[in-house]
């Protein structure tokens, strides 16, 4: 019985796994959502797909937080920037001559609507890098309401 609940319990998160790691594939900023950054101590991953993100009209909720590592900042900052070239929209603010902060909405993919959205705290005094990737209907727009809810 054990090894049955075991079986599912790691066949469904290979599927929700596989799912995110899909839904970055071809960006620059794939290569943060891997093992090399999340698995870090300092580090919070968060996978939210379909279901509890319904009514925000988003599938996709991918996002990782790294604490007490400011030396990754410049690192992860040309991923996204690399990311961010191809944006149809974007918004971006810089400070001591680094990203605090990027918002940028990617060309839809088969038909989805793709942000990203970095935050540099280690620039304003604050301990935290986070990358956020989110995928759905919802509009740049709500994703602004989103995010400045949370």
């Amino acid at each position: 019985m054990n090894r049955m609940i075991m079986a599912i319990v790691v066949a469904v998160m290979s599927v929700v796994g596989g799912q995110a790691l899909s839904a970055q594939t071809g960006l620059n900023i794939a290569g943060v959502f891997t093992p090399r950054f999340r698995d870090m101590p300092e580090a919070t991953e968060t996978l939210i797909s379909r279901g509890k993100l319904k009514n925000m009209r988003l599938s996709l909720y991918h996002s990782l937080t790294i604490k007490d590592r400011p030396e990754l900042a410049e690192e992860i900052e040309r991923m996204v920037a690399k990311d961010g070239a191809a944006a149809v929209s974007k918004e971006v603010r810089y400070a001591s001559g680094r990203m605090h902060y990027g918002f940028y909405a990617l060309p839809p993919k088969d038909k989805v609507n793709r942000y990203i959205m970095y935050l540099n705290g280690h620039v304003k005094g604050d301990d935290r890098i986070l990358l956020l990737y989110l995928e759905g209907e919802a509009s740049m727009e709500d994703v602004r309401k989103l995010v400045k809810r949370k």
